[in-house]
């Protein structure tokens, strides 16, 4: 039998149907190359928006407005509580180059600086390195919050604090969200030999939120800091000047430096520790110690080979840094939480590692091999307008200290873990951030905010 041939209806269902597979078609290619934008996205660095210079004041100017804010010495729009800088931009760079490198000091700031860093290197070459203190001091009790120890740093939330390590003398420096890098000295004198009120100054190293500042003890006068923008920032007291010593397309999300060489720096690039020779100015070893990014990193009192990092990942990992395998790093030891860790120290003997993580608990980890876990619950949940937490050591291993929702300080007992509050009417933010005098006993620094508080012996 021969076949049928085709009708014209027979041809028109056919092109009508091969019309609706070419729309379908392009329907289902049009939403891959969507999901793959989407996903692009999320993994791609976002370009650095340009800063907007808008004017603070009501019906400035015109020339006003056609000069940015940090041309004018003016703090960014939206802290218009921040002080004004002692030092930004000492002229216009380039363009494609890095806009704050040799960004000028202001002598007059420096001055106590310099000097105190002066005695205190005359005093570690007498020999008298650090206080004869038995370091017994109970927190819970003894420490006091008075008002004239309460300074406002910067508009924006305080990410970093850090005290100088200079003998006799309070110095803390502290970083922001913005960028900025603000150093008190509590207890800088006036002319008439009485306590300065301010002691405050205030400068704009870096282009997006400190994540890391570090000084070494012998080695006063250079002042490392680095930001997510991805710049490592050296601030040399003594030429008097900052200076970008390094930049990447990727953020840093912490920074430490090798106790015995003060020109050995570690940073954290996402998953990623990097050794930064600062002579040469160039990495010297690189390892992937985590999935995800390194929030600390932190050195063994004693041991200068033994690093602890946290991370992202919900992991602490301890490494010894003489037999790291480049290809695939090896841990000694892994402590796991079920969400980010914010931070991991070693105690001030090396015999405990308190880390603090999102899933609300401290885990203090103790020797011989770091095996012993003990695990206090805490409420870590500050969400996104605040710096999260990271619980610190005391100046012995008997207590760890953490800001807690009520403004006040959790001081917790590694004996039993209990938990002590340590509350002042004077403290008005939430403490997000610790750092305590190495040779100071009795001398607690936190931030909340914008503020910092300076607790000492009352």
């Amino acid at each position: 039998m021969a076949p049928p041939k085709k009708t014209k209806t027979m041809a028109l269902g056919y092109e009508e149907q091969r019309q609706e597979n070419i729309k379908r078609n392009k329907e289902m290619i049009a939403s891959i190359l969507r999901q793959k934008s989407q996903v692009a996205s999320l993994f791609s660095r976002p370009k650095p928006k340009k800063p907007l210079r808008k004017a603070t004041k009501p019906n400035p100017p015109p020339k006003t407005l056609r000069r940015s804010l940090r041309s004018r010495g003016l703090p960014p729009p939206d802290s218009t509580q921040t002080p004004t800088p002692t030092s930004s931009l000492s002229r216009e760079a380039p363009s494609g180059q890095f806009p704050f490198t040799d960004a000028l000091v202001d002598s007059d700031s420096c001055r106590p600086l310099v000097e105190a860093m002066r005695l205190s290197e005359e005093s570690r070459e007498m020999g008298s390195v650090e206080k004869e203190v038995d370091f017994g001091l109970d927190v819970r009790v003894e420490l006091g919050l008075k008002e004239e120890n309460v300074r406002r740093m910067v508009g924006e939330r305080i990410t970093i604090v850090k005290f100088l390590p200079v003998l006799s003398r309070s110095i803390v420096v502290s970083g922001n969200k913005q960028g900025y890098l603000g150093f008190w000295d509590a207890d800088a004198t006036g002319e008439n030999g009485e306590r300065d009120s301010d002691g405050v100054s205030v400068f704009f190293p870096h282009r997006s939120t400190v994540s890391g500042i570090s000084v070494h003890p012998f080695s006063l006068r250079k002042i490392y800091s680095s930001c997510y923008y991805g710049d490592l920032c050296l601030m040399d007291v003594e030429k008097q000047m900052f200076d970008i010593i390094h930049s990447s397309d990727f953020s840093i999300f912490s920074l430490s430096q090798s106790p015995h060489d003060h020109n050995s720096l570690f940073l954290g690039y996402g998953g990623k520790v990097k050794s930064f020779d600062e002579r040469s100015g160039k990495f010297v070893d690189a390892w992937e110690m985590h999935e995800l990014r390194v929030n600390t990193i932190d050195f063994h009192p004693g041991n200068s080979n033994m690093i602890a990092t946290s991370s992202s990942d919900g992991f602490v990992r301890l490494w010894d840094l003489r037999c790291i395998d480049k290809d695939q790093p090896k841990y000694i030891k892994e402590v796991a939480h079920n969400r980010a860790v914010h931070s991991a120290y070693f105690s001030p003997t090396g015999n405990g590692i308190v880390s603090t993580s999102f899933d609300d608990t401290v885990c203090i980890s103790s020797c011989p091999q770091f095996e012993k876990l003990s695990i206090i619950k805490h409420n870590n949940q500050t969400g996104r307008w605040l710096s999260s937490f990271r619980a610190i050591w005391g100046w012995n291993d008997s207590y760890i200290l953490i800001g807690n929702m009520k403004r006040a300080i959790d001081v917790i007992s590694t004996k039993d873990n209990i938990v002590t509050p340590l509350e002042s009417e004077y403290m008005t933010n939430i403490p997000c951030r610790f750092a305590i005098h190495p040779y100071e006993e009795g001398r607690l620094a936190c931030a909340g905010g914008g503020k910092l508080y300076l607790w000492t012996k009352m």
